[in-house]
C-alpha cells in the first residue's frame, strides 16, 4: 500500500474519533411500585405461617410459675430481688473462678411486673426486651461508694449489700456485715449497658477489670426459671431490709 493510502486511512480514523458523539444521561426515571398492590405467593404465606407457629410455640412455653404477683412496688421491690437472684445464679455458673460481691440492675430496665401463675418465655421477653448482656466489673471501694446515691435515688435493685440512709441523709453501707473499704477491690455483676455508663452509671466506666460474657440477661432469667422448675420450686416474691431509708 502506498504512503498516500496509509496517510488517508490514518486521517480518516482520526476524523472519525474526533467527530464521534458522547451522550450524557440527564436524568433517571424510576417506576414506582406499591407493595400494597403485590400479591403474596402461596409459598411466602406458608413460610410466614410456619415461622409464626414456631415463634408462638417457643414464646408460649411455660418455664416457671409464681405464687403471687412479682412487682416493682416499693424501695425493696420483689421483682428487683428476683432478677438480682437470677443474675447471681447465672454469674456463679459463668464466672466460676471469680468471687461475686454485689449484683446491681437498673430499675428502668425491668419493663413489666410478673403475673401470678404461669410464666412463659414470652413473659421474660416482655420483662427484658433489650439485648443487654451479663458483665462482671471490678472497681475499688471508693468507686463503689459513688454508686450508693444512685441506688438510693431511683432506687435500683441490688444484692449483696445493706444500705441505710438516715433522716440526715447520711449513708452507711456494709458487705457481709463489714463496712466498704475504699482500698479494696469489689466484683459487681451487672449488665454491659450499665458497665458502659448507661443510665448515668458513670462510676462503672473505666473499671479495674471488665469481663464480658456474650450471655443475654434475658437468657439468664429464662435459665433461672427453668432451674427453679426443675427443682420443683415456684417463684415466691419477697422483700427484705437491704435498703433502709429513714425519713
Amino acid at each position: 500500500m502506498g504512503n498516500f493510502c496509509k496517510y488517508f486511512i490514518f486521517g480518516a480514523l482520526l476524523l472519525s474519533v474526533g467527530c464521534s458523539k458522547y451522550y450524557q444521561q440527564q436524568k433517571n426515571e424510576f417506576n414506582h411500585y406499591s407493595l400494597k398492590e403485590s400479591k403474596e405467593s402461596d409459598a411466602s404465606k406458608k413460610m410466614l405461617i410456619t415461622y409464626k407457629q414456631k415463634v408462638d410455640s417457643a414464646t408460649n412455653t411455660i418455664i416457671a410459675s409464681t405464687s403471687n404477683f412479682v412487682t416493682k412496688d416499693g424501695a425493696n421491690c420483689a421483682l428487683g430481688n428476683f432478677c438480682c437472684d437470677a443474675l447471681y445464679f447465672g454469674a456463679k455458673n459463668f464466672y466460676k473462678n471469680d468471687s461475686i460481691d454485689i449484683v446491681i440492675l437498673n430499675r428502668g430496665g425491668l419493663r413489666i411486673n410478673l403475673p401470678k401463675g404461669d410464666i412463659k418465655i414470652g413473659t421474660i421477653f416482655e420483662l427484658m426486651p433489650f439485648e443487654n448482656e451479663l458483665a462482671l466489673v471490678t472497681i475499688t471501694g471508693d468507686k463503689l461508694l459513688e454508686v450508693l446515691p444512685a441506688l438510693i435515688d431511683k432506687p435500683h435493685p441490688f444484692l449483696g449489700m445493706n444500705v441505710e440512709i438516715n433522716a440526715k441523709k447520711e449513708v452507711t453501707a456494709t458487705i457481709n456485715n463489714l463496712p466498704i473499704s475504699k482500698t479494696k477491690n469489689y466484683n459487681i455483676v451487672t449488665s454491659d449497658y450499665l458497665a458502659n455508663g448507661g443510665d448515668n452509671f458513670l462510676f462503672l466506666k473505666n473499671p479495674i477489670q471488665l469481663k464480658s460474657s456474650n450471655l443475654k440477661i434475658r437468657d439468664v432469667f429464662i435459665n433461672y426459671c427453668k432451674f427453679l422448675t426443675a427443682a420443683k420450686k415456684q417463684i415466691i416474691p419477697y422483700t427484705d431490709e437491704r435498703l433502709q431509708i429513714s425519713k
